[in-house]
């Protein structure tokens, strides 16, 4: 694979570093209440600058959440899904416990935008292929956990992975819902719930 020249690294690095503070900006205040024009003045760089990277307000922000849930995406499949299955409920505690307090206004900007992209196709696409991603690694996650058990799934693969992921996701808007509240308690609540969940989905574990 051939390295990037010094232009390409730099326009790169010149991206990252835009994406970096539109991130901080629009996670503090709501995809809403800020323009282009505020975040090129919080980047130090002139609004042509910005629009030389980023067509518009929706291309940004579709960056910025690309690179919010790649690294959680990331930080999934390294600590839980390749993990050692003795410990991937703890594991994916740890994570999402750690992503609820370093990333909680991300975690909003998420909400944000899946409320947009019930009115922008644009939006939409962008959901569906990030939530389509956090289902194949539960997929990943359950078949592992059959064959370990050595134990069919008592329900479709993609009804269990729907459940376990709209139990992540009820817990994260919770949590969100709830500032009064520590997020270990959400996620103590959600562990509970995910135990019982799987006590009940191999049928072996019926008998």
């Amino acid at each position: 694979m051939t390295p990037p020249s010094k232009s390409q690294a730099k326009a790169e690095a010149k991206r990252a570093f835009l994406i970096e503070q539109a991130t901080a900006c629009l996670a503090e205040k709501g995809y809403a209440n800020v323009s282009l024009r505020d975040i090129a003045k919080e980047s130090g760089v002139s609004l042509g600058i910005l629009h030389y990277y980023f067509a518009s307000k929706e291309d940004l922000l579709l960056a910025v959440i690309a690179s919010y849930k790649e690294r959680l995406i990331d930080e999934l499949e390294r600590e839980v899904v390749t993990a050692p299955l003795d410990s991937w409920l703890p594991a994916l505690v740890t994570v999402l416990g750690r992503s609820l307090q370093e990333d909680r206004k991300l975690h909003r900007l998420w909400y944000d935008l899946q409320a947009q992209a019930l009115y922008t196709p644009v939006f939409l696409e962008q959901v569906h292929r990030i939530r389509a991603r956090l289902h194949d690694l539960i997929v990943r996650m359950l078949r592992r956990l059959q064959t370990e058990r050595q134990a069919p799934l008592a329900m479709d693969e993609n009804a269990a992975s729907s459940i376990v992921y709209s139990l992540i996701d009820g817990m994260i808007l919770q949590s969100l819902l709830d500032e009064d509240k520590p997020a270990a308690e959400a996620l103590a609540l959600f562990q509970f719930a995910v135990q019982h969940f799987l006590a009940s989905l191999f049928t072996l574990d019926q008998k």
